[in-house]
This record gives C-alpha cells, sequence and structure tokens, in this order.
C-alpha cells in the first residue's frame, strides 16, 4: 500500500498567497474595512458608478439633475464595495459638486 504525500507548504503557500494578495493594497494598506483612493476618475467602472448615483438621486427626489464628471473618490470592501465620490452635476444651468 502506497500513500502519496503532498508536502505541506504546497498547500499552504496558495492559501497564504491568495489571501495576502486581496487583503493587502499597493502601499501595504490592508483592503479590507479600509477606504482607498480609486486609481482614476476617468474609469468606466468610476463613470457608471457616479452615473448612477445621480439617477438614483434623481429618482427618489423627483429632480433632473445630469452627471457631468468624477471629480475624486473612494471604495471600501465590506461585504461589496461601498463608494464615495465627489461628483460634478449640471442642475440647471449652473455645475455643482456633490460628495
Amino acid at each position: 500500500m502506497t500513500h502519496h504525500y503532498i508536502p505541506l507548504f504546497l498547500i499552504v503557500f496558495p492559501l497564504f498567497f491568495n489571501f495576502f494578495d486581496t487583503c493587502i493594497a499597493e502601499h501595504g494598506q490592508k483592503t479590507a474595512g479600509n477606504w482607498l483612493e480609486i486609481a482614476s476618475p476617468y474609469d468606466p467602472k468610476v463613470i457608471n458608478v457616479g452615473q448612477f448615483a445621480v439617477d438614483e438621486h434623481n429618482r427618489n427626489t423627483n429632480s433632473t439633475m445630469k452627471f457631468d464628471r468624477v471629480i475624486k473618490g473612494y471604495t471600501q470592501i465590506v461585504g461589496g464595495i461601498n463608494w464615495r465620490l465627489t461628483i460634478d452635476v449640471e442642475d440647471h444651468t449652473s455645475i455643482k459638486t456633490c460628495v
């Protein structure tokens, strides 16, 4: 009867690597629960989130604001992603900055 053993480091190393990779950001910040600055306000995903926020605001308040651009933002990973964006919106004829 032959036993096949897998060296322990082959099991532990990939698990440790995956955990470390998902919990540490680029500059050594822990990502889970911390607010991290977005890489670019021009990222299509960030723009979609900003547009979604304006659309939801308009739907809930019967407003007619128009999304203009994302200025800056942060994300937080907590069982999903929370977004905190600073955006410009057009309200009638003026541009307003909203958080």
